[in-house]
Order: structure tokens, then sequence, then C-alpha cells
């Protein structure tokens, strides 16, 4: 087993600012840096040395200037016994500025080279480069930025840092100082809604504010009407590398406190047959859900179009979860949508709404990271018709502009005082089963979870049980007497229960049906989602958090009249092949038809594919080679799962992933 110590450099050390070739090639690598990370840990625990070196040089090739990296393969090597590539591989990472001589001279995993002659030669290095240390990017420092208010801030590398740790994730953090060096007065506001708005502007509001467009101008709000407001440009090399477009990938700080941003972006993400909208992106990519969770917690507000995937001439709503992390943007009022248009002027209404916002409201919102949700519920409270709150009236899943009472918005957020900003509402599961994979359902996907953050639990039903349960506990942290409701919002009511535990309503029991495809206002649907709401005794509403169920498209399910599964077909209906998310689920050209035995216990299933003998499954998942004379399984052998691309696949009238079987190993006999 390696050093107890080998553990704790791989947290401390590379948690310390690891840059690539270029701090705006991180969002690109991280992802693939998370994998190795992962892949090091883990064989660093069983104590598998060939693997954890393996994961090392990976790392070390991802990124050949950082020090960490390179310390850990020669910290292998010299475990390994092999001295002389253990230092070279040290003398690379001191080179590169790994110079703690104290860790070098006490790392058990060090112990074989000290006896070495040029190991003194390497410390005595180490030292002299710790009171000198070199310049490279793995040390490089960024330095805050100082910009006029209202004029141009640039994103480059001197201002923007790439921080990150294994509990946090990773994110990029540009420095800016922003300073208000001219007067304004209301009647510079030129801003939607002017003769609303005028009356009632902090001229100051905006000093300090960020706006950040990221698709390349395609929906670029007219950020010269708001008074100081800031824009925020990205330099060449952040441009170079794709890092000035689409998801919003870092947080915006003056190096003690982050700056309140809008953002907006009209674009997809992804390349056929993996494309998809930002939201949709986000859902299905934890560090990017980590990530705008932490931006939406800095009062980071970033609008997306949810267009491509919220589309009742196209394929419908095929949106992972209800995310109150952003704002989604959608024209669904006309008949030819115009989602730019949509977007930004949902955009520049939440700017004119924080113009104003009354100085000492705005201040404490800001101070408490409440941005975000105070907008979330003021849009929500405004629609026109003023639906009850406690209602799916006012939780759409995306908000058309059209459809937003804009004066009732902005006297809603002039009146707003500190004491009626939003409860600081949070979720968390507290009791679930998930499913088998390979005997409840069959993908490449090891969990039903795909998000597990305080705003937004999301689910993709894959488990072939009728009911999907979970008991999820709502807080908002630091405020008694808080009640809470729950409700549904998206999906049939009539196939959605919710039971709360808790005198008030903390706890809570969602049970779930499921409810395939169906349509509501014009809009394919295959999502529930329960909202929850957070209520002080003066009825002070929070913004909502939600829960997401969504089942899949690939699939067709009977149940009979006990709520037992009958059968589950993947095939491509007569109509032509149905279009699931490939990163969701793979194409299976089979259907599973249950069985069970005389008490009604499951017993396995019976496969049907086109063109193919049936075969016959246990209640394992084994394929059953041969049967006892009275039905029951006698030989059976393992079997494993494999996904690939198909050929010509373009995720839309053809399958892109395809799901395959094979058997592993021989059959053998089963034990009674």
């Amino acid at each position: 087993m390696f050093g107890s110590r080998w553990f704790f450099i791989l947290l401390c050390g590379i948690a310390t600012g690891v840059k690539a070739q270029s701090v705006f090639d991180m969002p690109r690598l991280f992802p693939q840096h998370r994998r190795i990370l992962a892949r090091f840990m883990g064989a660093a625990q069983r104590g598998n040395l060939t693997e954890a070196e393996a994961a090392a040089r990976a790392g070390a090739r991802l990124f050949p200037r950082d020090a960490n990296w390179h310390y850990n393969v020669a910290c292998a090597c010299a475990r390994g016994g092999r001295s002389k590539k253990a230092m070279e591989w040290l003398g690379k990472a001191i080179d590169l500025g790994f110079t703690d001589r104290r860790q070098l001279k006490n790392d058990p995993d060090l112990a074989s080279l000290r006896d070495l002659p040029d190991f003194r030669g390497l410390l005595e290095k180490a030292e002299r480069l710790a009171a000198n240390p070199p310049t490279n990017p793995t040390l490089s420092k960024a330095f805050a930025q100082t910009v006029a208010a209202g004029a141009e801030a640039v994103a480059d590398a001197s201002d923007t840092q790439w921080d990150w740790n294994p509990v946090t994730g990773g994110y990029m953090t540009t420095l800016l100082r922003v300073l208000p060096t001219r007067d304004v007065t209301p009647e510079d506001y030129a801003g939607p809604h002017a003769e609303i708005v005028r009356p009632w502007l902090d001229p100051k509001a905006y000093a300090g504010m960020l706006y950040v467009n990221r698709d390349e101008d395609a929906c670029a709000v007219r950020h010269e009407r708001f008074p100081l407001l800031t824009p925020v440009m990205y330099g060449d090399e952040a441009q170079k590398a794709g890092a000035h477009r689409g998801t919003a990938n870092g947080l915006f700080s003056t190096g003690l406190a982050p700056l309140p941003t809008v953002g907006n972006s009209t674009l997809t993400a992804g390349r056929p047959p993996f494309w998809r909208s930002i939201p949709r992106a986000v859902a299905t990519d934890g560090a990017a859900m980590a990530t705008a969770l932490r931006l939406a917690m800095a009062n980071q507000l970033y609008v997306y179009d949810a267009t491509p995937d919220l589309n009742r001439r196209f394929k419908g709503d095929l949106l992972t979860s209800n995310n109150p992390a952003f704002l989604l943007s959608a024209d669904l009022t006309n008949e030819k949508p115009d989602p730019k248009t949509a977007q930004r002027d949902l955009t520049e209404l939440v700017l004119a709404g924080f113009g104003v916002l009354p100085p000492e409201t705005r201040r404490e919102m800001l101070r408490r990271g409440l941005f975000v949700p105070t907008m979330q519920r003021l849009l929500r409270q405004s629609l026109k018709g003023a639906p009850d709150y406690l209602t799916a009236a006012a939780h759409p899943t995306a908000f058309d502009p059209q459809a937003i009472d804009a004066e009732a918005f902005l006297k809603a957020a002039h009146a707003l005082t500190p004491e009626g900003l939003p409860p600081a509402l949070q979720l968390a599961v507290r009791q679930e089963t998930m499913p088998r994979q390979y005997i409840d359902y069959f993908d490449a996907v090891s969990s039903e979870g795909i998000a597990d953050t305080p705003l937004c639990i999301t689910r993709v039903v894959r488990g072939v049980e009728r009911t999907r349960r979970l008991t999820v506990e709502a807080a908002v942290p630091n405020e008694p007497g808080v009640s809470f409701r729950w409700f549904t919002v998206n999906g049939d009511p009539e196939k959605v229960r919710i039971r709360t535990l808790t005198p008030n309503g903390s706890l809570a029991t969602i049970e779930a049906d499921w409810q395939g495809l169906r349509e509501e206002n014009g809009m394919a649907q295959r999502r529930v989602d329960v909202a929850c709401v957070a209520l002080r005794p003066d009825g002070t509403a929070s913004a909502p958090c939600f829960v997401s169920l969504r089942a899949l498209a690939n699939e067709r399910r009977t149940y009979d009249d006990h709520g037992r599964i009958v059968c589950v077909d993947y095939t491509a209906p007569k109509e032509g092949f149905v279009y699931e998310d490939p990163l969701l689920s793979a194409f299976k050209n089979w259907s599973d038809h249950y069985l069970y035995d005389a008490e009604g216990r499951p017993a396995g299933w019976i496969r049907k594919s086109p063109g193919a003998p049936d075969q016959r499954f246990d209640a394992r998942g084994r394929r059953v080679v041969a049967q006892h004379p009275d039905g029951s399984p006698k030989t059976v052998v393992n079997v494993s799962y494999q996904p690939r691309f198909a050929q010509g696949g373009d995720g839309l009238s053809a399958p892109a992933v395809e799901l395959l079987q094979s058997d592993v190993g021989a059959p053998f006999e089963v034990t009674p």
C-alpha cells in the first residue's frame, strides 16, 4: 500500500492553482483531468502501483507544466524501485515549482531515494527555487484589472485564474475592480420601460455591475442604455480557446467578493448527434451543474435560450430538469418564434428590475447572495393574469417575456424591502432506492441520479417499477418558523402524490407513477416537476426549488392491474425512430416481457429481438441456457452490455448510440 502522505499530497498539492498551457483551456480540459484524478485516487487507495503511475503520467501529459502530477509520477517510480526514473521525474517537478523541502525530506513515498548521492542536490535546488520561484504557467498569478464603470473590461490571462479542489470542482475567476468615474442621472437610462424606471432608478445602481454576452453578440443586450453597466469582453487568448461562448464558465470577482453579473447566450452546445441547448447540456454534466450553482450563489445571473429543447413543432420538451440556478427564455406565444428577441427582452427586463430596487434592498440582496432567487420570484409573481404563486401556472419551465406583466414586475421590484427578500430555500434527498443496472434497467449510465444540488434534484426514471419514490428535506438555514409547500407544476397531478411527514412540511415523500409521453398546451412532455416553496410566517415566499423526474422517450411500457411491469418495448415504433438524448440512454433493439412465479414474485423476462430467437433471463439478469422440466433455470450465463456508436446514426432519424448484449464466461449451473 502507498504511504498515507500520498493521498494528502494529491488533495493539497494539486488543489493550489493548477493551470494549463492557458487558463482558458481549463474549462475544456478539466473534465478529462477529473477522470484522471479519480483513476489515480482509486488506484492509490487500492494499492495498485502500476495503475496509479499510469494515471499520474496521463496527468503530466495533459498538463506538462504542472509540478504536482510530475511529483506523483516520481512517487510511483520510487515506490516501484525504479530510482533513476524517480529522480528524473522529481527533478522535473522541482523545476516546475514543487519546492517544499520538508515534504521532499519526509514523504515516505520517496524513502528509497534519500540515500542516493543526487538527492541532496535536488533538495538544495528546491531550497533555492523556493526563495526565487520559477516563472511558469503553473505558478503564475492573476491580478485584478481596474476599469472605469461603463467602460469595457477585458478577461484575459493577466486577470483570470483557475481555482479548483476535489470537493467544490473547478471554475475560472476573472479579477476586476470597477470604479465609478463619472456622475449619472436617471435621465441617462435608455433601457426598456424608461417612463417607469427613471423616476425610481438609483443612478448608481449599475456601478460595479457587469454584463457578459456569451453568444458572440448574436443577442447582445444594449448595455450602453444602462448607465455605468460594465460590459465584459474576452481577449484573444480566451477567444482562441473558445472560453468566451456558450455556458458560463467563470466567476467575476474583486478578489474579495463576487461582482453582480448578468449574462446571456442563445447558442446551443455540442455537435450532432450530441446537440443540445445550454440548459440540457448543463443538466447532463455534473461539473457544469456545480458551476451553475456556484455562479448563482455569487449573484451571477445567466439567461439561456431554451427554444432548441422546448419546441412544439420539433420534439417537444426535451429538458431534463427545471433548474432555477439560471433563467430560461423562450418565445412560446408567436406562431413564428423569435427566440433572440425573447432573450434580449427578458435579459433587459431583469437589468431594469435590478436598477429600480431600493438601494438598501439591493445591498442586502447582494450581501446574502440572493440576486438569482429574487429575480426568479419577482418574474413568477408578475406573470400576466396574476396566477396563484403556489400553483403550476406561476412556474413555467421557461419565461416568455410576452407573458410577463413588465409594469407589475418593476413595481414589485421597487417596493421590495430587505425584509421581503426571499428565504434561501435548499433541498436534499434523504431517502430513495435506486434501481439495479442491467436488472431493473438497461443503459450504460450507472444511476438514475442526474443532479443533487440545493436548488434542483433530477432523476431519469430508468427502473421498471411503476412508482418512483423519494423523500426530500427542505430547509432555510438560520430562519426558524418557516413552513414549506410542495405541489406539482409539470406532469399529470393525478399520478403524483406528495405526503408531508413533518408539521411544517420540511420533509416530504414524493411518489410519481410512470407517465410516459403526454401533451400539455400543445407541447410533448415526459417530465414531472414538483416544486417546493418556503413561506415565512408573514407570507414572504421563496423562489421555487424543484424535484424533476424525467421519463425516457425510447421505451414504451405496459403495467398490469397490480402495477407490475408486463413489457418494456425499446424497439423503434412503426412511425419511426424516436429521439432521446444519447447521453441519457442508448437505443436497444429488443423488447422485454416479464415473468412472475405463482406467488407473484419476479422470475425474469423473455427478450424478443427482431429476426432473432427469443431469449430467457432469470431474475438476476443472467441468460438462461437450459431449464428444468418445471421451467425454472438450470444453466445460466452472465451477460454484459456495451454501448457502441451506430454507423451513420444522426440521433434524429436513426440511433447514434446502441446498446449491445454479449455473454461473459462459460455457462454454469444454478445453485438451488
